[in-house]
């Protein structure tokens, strides 16, 4: 396995994920995002229409929340490149697949501690 490729892959999908991330909401001083409601969220008359607001605005958290979590499995992944651990199991020390890593590099465990 190439892990210059696999590097470029990681690098690419956190581009794609940071955008995505960006536009959902805003990155705090953490550098971690949260969700900014749109301008008018909770201001309607009729209290279905907040209602609509509200659960638009929950599932853009639940949105971000995956999306999150996905930035943080890649950048994990991203500093196993750099320090030498890529492609070993960081609750087992054992070896993962390279098709598990072709076909997720941003895998940091064994499908058996997934």
């Amino acid at each position: 396995m190439n892990i210059d490729d696999q590097k470029a892959k990681l690098l690419k999908e956190k581009d794609e994920l940071e955008k995505d991330l960006d536009n959902l909401g805003k990155r705090d001083e953490n550098g971690g995002w949260y969700v900014i409601p749109d301008e008018d969220d909770g201001t309607h008359a009729d209290p279905i229409d907040n209602a609509d607001v509200v659960e638009d605005f929950e599932e853009k958290v639940a949105r971000l929340n995956v999306l999150e979590a996905q930035h943080t499995q890649v950048s994990k992944a991203l500093a196993a490149i750099e320090n030498g651990s890529y492609g070993i199991c960081e609750v087992s020390g054992e070896k993962i697949s390279e098709e598990r890593l072709l076909a997720n590099p941003s895998a940091t465990t064994t499908i058996e501690h997934a």
